[in-house]
């Protein structure tokens, strides 16, 4: 995309760059279709500084994702601590408590309930 300036450009502004940084900004020229001299200097021309209301709007979103980012820390660290715990986890012993404590139940005659279920013959 050629230049639309008239004045013949004969001044030169220095810029450094890290290696990164340069390449980042050569793909952005070539996907705008521009020369990265053109795309320098129209995003130079086009800066401009926030209004007041874009920097209250802007604050207000960095606040916005400091309370995300908090949540979101929050979530991972519980999550984190599930994941720890269902590790540890043993079925076998849990079944053999659950087992243990519904057994010591008085309340429940375990004879009848097997022949209820057919597991034992009727009394």
């Amino acid at each position: 995309m050629a230049s639309q300036a008239s004045d013949v450009r004969s001044r030169r502004v220095v810029v450094l760059v890290s290696e990164g940084e340069k390449k980042r900004i050569a793909a952005n020229a070539r996907a705008a279709d521009m020369t990265v001299s053109d795309f320098m200097r129209t995003a130079a021309e086009r800066y401009t500084e926030p209004t007041a209301t874009e920097a209250l709007l802007m604050k207000d979103l960095l606040a916005q994702l400091e309370r995300a980012n908090a949540a979101t820390e929050a979530s991972l660290s519980r999550l984190s601590e599930i994941r720890s715990r269902a590790n540890a986890f043993d079925e076998t012993d849990y079944r053999a408590k659950v087992r243990a404590d519904m057994e010591a139940r008085p309340d429940i005659d375990w004879d009848r309930v097997a022949a209820y279920l057919g597991l034992r013959p009727a009394a």
